[in-house]
């Protein structure tokens, strides 16, 4: 029997539309702290990804697909997850939530999203905005998902395993990891806020 390739046995990678969608966060993933280097200078910041599901926009198999955004963990006004959050919220953080908010309140917590064109043509979160009051939203399809490189390191590690090898690679190069000896196998080859639901 033949095994004859075409242009066509790839599948295209269906990513977010372009636009206003309505979402909710669905993982909050601790990566740790991050190397980073810009202009030939290194510097060590703590990173998060947060990912929401988009209801209206389905892949192939006909489930809600998702799209994710790196941020610098800090709630600094003009840090770009302090910008974000205090867009969703619809205010700004006190001096109290600064000092601690748990992060994890955003799972489950709808959104509308304005996704745009990024520089290699695939779409990424623009900005993060409320949903409109008395609005919404389709009940929520993937499972949530949360990971703090402590619990890793105390040795709960099935939240690590669901998640994608890319993904499982950044957190292991961590400064928090670097020296760890993990053994992960053939797998490896808050302040009260009122109204505010977060």
């Amino acid at each position: 029997m033949s095994i004859i390739a075409t242009a066509n046995n790839t599948e295209k990678f269906i990513g977010v539309s372009t636009g206003v969608h309505k979402a909710r966060c669905v993982r909050m993933i601790d990566l740790g702290t991050q190397r980073n280097e810009y202009l030939g200078d290194v510097s060590f910041k703590r990173q998060i990804l947060v990912t929401w599901e988009v209801p209206s926009e389905l892949s192939n198999n006909g489930e809600p697909l998702m799209i994710s955004k790196f941020y610098t963990l800090s709630l600094h006004e003009k840090s770009n997850l302090g910008k974000d959050l205090t867009a969703w919220r619809g205010r700004a953080f006190t001096e109290t939530e600064k000092q601690q908010f748990d992060l994890t309140a955003l799972l489950g917590v709808p959104c509308m999203l304005n996704v745009v064109e990024g520089k290699n043509g695939n779409t990424k979160v623009g900005s993060v905005m409320p949903l409109p009051k008395n609005d919404t939203l389709e009940p929520q399809f993937h499972e949530t998902l949360q990971f703090s490189i402590d619990d890793f390191r105390g040795g709960q590690n099935e939240a690590f395993m669901a998640l994608s090898e890319g993904i499982r690679n950044i957190i292991l190069r961590s400064k928090e990891l670097e020296n760890m000896n993990t053994d992960m196998g053939d797998e490896n080859n808050g302040a009260d806020i009122g109204d505010v639901p977060f």
